[in-house]
């Protein structure tokens, strides 16, 4: 009876898992610096050592554990001017509706995350001239931080400045507060909505003035397609009783080293009552190259 016992409980109790082979936590550990390349070596490392898989899993959660750690420690030690990252982009444009015409189009683009908050200033600037007149012109500045109350939840500010005098309007300023939560939340791909109430500031070419309360909606969506290719939309609509206006932008950013990158983006326009003489839509394609720092 014990003999027959014996061998019963040996099936029955757990299998040690194996420790991981040296190579395979070194090249663990070279990938830790980036949580990309850390996943993906991470599931290359259980699919070939399947009898270490669990002492893979603990040595990956500590990794995480530990950059997380590091990470909030850094964020609470930063100044004002600390930690802003971002890149810069300088090409051209192709621009159709109000305008047809090619140009010159510059951007920039700063952010910066803390324990609670994520500051983002954006700045756009597209602009052509032949034989001396100015055949287009537009500018945008803009910032926006959100405050994160949750691990998917955030309060939002938002403030633009826009300038096309070929769209119909000498300045537009436009402040919104709301609330924003996100969707998806994966390692490469995110989707977040947010919306709230707007104030607008419109001065129109024509001398007209129109300060109103609008609502505002925003469907900000990246995914990292691969190591090297990303793909982003943005889409923002403000809707008044006058004039509603929606912007989409959508980018595709291929890198090309470590600092470099190429960007096609598509951007799309529209005034539901712009004034008179003037076409509802505008779209501006531009190619750009793009340096991250």
């Amino acid at each position: 009876m014990r003999a027959t016992l014996f061998p019963m409980l040996l099936l029955a109790m757990p299998a040690m898992a194996e420790p991981i082979p040296p190579a395979v936590a070194a090249m663990i550990d070279a990938a830790a610096a980036n949580p990309d390349h850390l996943r993906v070596v991470g599931e290359i490392a259980k699919r070939t050592n399947p009898a270490s898989a669990a002492e893979i899993d603990a040595k990956l959660a500590a990794i995480r554990t530990a950059a997380a750690k590091a990470r909030e420690e850094k964020l609470a030690s930063q100044g004002l001017f600390e930690g802003w990252t971002g890149n810069g982009d300088f090409g051209g444009f192709v621009s159709s509706g109000n305008t047809e015409n090619r140009g010159l189009a510059v951007g920039i683009n700063l952010s910066k995350e803390t324990r609670r908050w994520k500051h983002v200033v954006r700045g756009q600037v597209d602009y052509q001239q032949d034989l001396g007149v100015t055949s287009r012109e537009r500018f945008f500045a803009g910032y926006e931080g959100n405050w994160k109350f949750s691990p998917r939840g955030f309060a939002v500010l938002v403030l633009n400045y826009e300038r096309d005098r070929f769209t119909g309007f000498n300045s537009r300023f436009s402040q919104a507060l709301g609330m924003g939560y996100r969707l998806v939340d994966m390692p490469g791909l995110t989707v977040a909505l947010d919306g709230g109430p707007a104030l607008r500031q419109t001065l129109f070419t024509t001398g007209a003035q129109e300060n109103v309360l609008a609502a505002r909606a925003a469907v900000n969506a990246k995914w990292v397609m691969t190591r090297n290719l990303t793909l982003s939309q943005t889409t923002t609509y403000y809707a008044e009783n006058v004039n509603s206006s929606l912007l989409s932008l959508s980018q595709l950013t291929a890198r090309l080293n470590g600092r470099l990158s190429a960007r096609l983006s598509v951007q799309i326009n529209n005034e539901s009552n712009p004034p008179a003489g003037r076409e509802n839509t505008d779209t501006v394609t531009r190619a750009t190259l793009v340096y991250n720092f």
